[in-house]
């Protein structure tokens, strides 16, 4: 039986969008959780196209 993990990450500043360093901190949590690096990133835009919200499943 295989458990499905969930790591999400919300923008301190939703209007202007996530910061480099806030999206590595989400990479260093996915990685910690042993998400494959080949699973799919789904993402919340802001109109400017900046990252407001990131998650991954795997």
């Amino acid at each position: 039986m295989t458990t499905e993990k969930t790591v999400k990450h919300d923008a301190a500043d939703p209007k202007h969008g996530m910061t480099l360093d806030e999206l590595a901190a989400f990479i260093q949590e996915a990685m910690r959780a042993e998400i494959p690096g080949d699973t799919i990133v789904h993402s919340t835009a802001t109109w400017r196209s900046s990252i407001k919200r990131i998650e991954v499943k795997g």
